[in-house]
Formats: C-alpha cells, sequence, structure tokens
C-alpha cells in the first residue's frame, strides 16, 4: 500500500460557498509566501485562502475523516 501525498500548494481544497481555498501546509513557511499569487491566478478576487497545518483538519474538509 502506498502513502498518498498530501498537501503542497498544488493541493487544496476549495469551499465554493464560503468562497474560501484551504491549503495544508505541515512546515507552511516560506512555503506560505507563495499562495497570494497561486489565488490572484486561479481565483477570483473575493476568495480567501486558509492555511493548515493540521492534516486531520483538512481531511475533514476533503471528507476523509
Amino acid at each position: 500500500m502506498t502513502k498518498k501525498n498530501i498537501g503542497g500548494l498544488n493541493d487544496y481544497i476549495v469551499l465554493k460557498d464560503k468562497k474560501e481555498v484551504i491549503f495544508y501546509l505541515e512546515n507552511a513557511y516560506p512555503t506560505c509566501l507563495e499562495i497570494p499569487a497561486i489565488m490572484k491566478q486561479r481565483f477570483p478576487d473575493d476568495y480567501q485562502s486558509i492555511v493548515t497545518s493540521d492534516l486531520d483538519e483538512f481531511k475533514k474538509y476533503r471528507g476523509q475523516v
């Protein structure tokens, strides 16, 4: 059985109803500095980014817990 790679800037959850994008970054700094550019490129201006380092919380949003 292989472990699925979870996290990073390419692995995020979009909550369209709340206009939020949730990123899981185990060690947020300095990777988190790239998030504003990603948000500007991929999402409307009214979307907010949220960074979590809690894997269980991230999986909750993904529906895996």
